[in-house]
């Protein structure tokens, strides 16, 4: 079981799904984590049922939301996985809010926190882990923009390694893309 005790974790969108499950485990192993998503009323439920989490009731597409949130909490684990619902439909059905809602949250929270993550920086060593879908590789003919934007989280991670890398910070940022990678790669099928 991975020990986390000592270390510091944020998760961006962890009052449900995925990153709930992240918050979780997160506090299990023994880290100080900060949940941070846009309701109020999950956020107090997950304080609640997960004792321990610390929380924080903000819109993370906002471009002042990394600096509010590193001033609650520097991560040295800084989790993306907050973002909107797609719709649902065929593309000739959807309107361009419609098909743009994934890039004005979810691509757009990638954005300003990797962008955040480079410039604060972050402390050496710390990781930021965006995460995407298996549609960023095979598609998502009813979810309109959603499999390009996640798509473009993963070229976010990847640009901001390299600039991590390039500045000598010594942060590791990490896109679902190496995960459903080896594992498309390996002919299991991708989620």
């Amino acid at each position: 079981m991975l020990r986390l005790t000592g270390k510091t974790m944020v998760v961006v969108g962890g009052s449900r799904g995925v990153g709930r499950r992240i918050v979780e485990a997160g506090v299990h192993n023994g880290a100080q984590v900060l949940a941070v998503a846009r309701q109020e009323g999950p956020l107090q439920r997950l304080v609640e049922e997960v004792p321990g989490t610390e929380i924080l009731s903000l819109d993370a597409t906002d471009e002042g939301a990394p600096a509010k949130v590193f001033d609650v909490l520097q991560p040295d684990i800084l989790v993306l996985c907050g973002g909107a619902f797609p719709p649902a439909a065929p593309l000739y059905m959807q309107s361009w809010r419609e098909f743009g809602v994934n890039w004005e949250n979810d691509v757009k929270i990638a954005f300003h926190f990797c962008k955040a993550a480079l410039s604060r920086p972050l402390p050496e060593g710390a990781w930021v882990v965006l995460i995407s879908s298996g549609a960023a590789l095979a598609g998502s003919p009813l979810t309109g923009g959603y499999a390009g934007a996640k798509r473009t989280q993963i070229f976010i991670a990847n640009y901001s390694q390299k600039e991590s890398d390039r500045l000598g910070l010594g942060l590791r940022f990490y896109g679902a893309r190496s995960a459903y990678h080896s594992r498309y790669r390996s002919g299991q099928v991708c989620s």
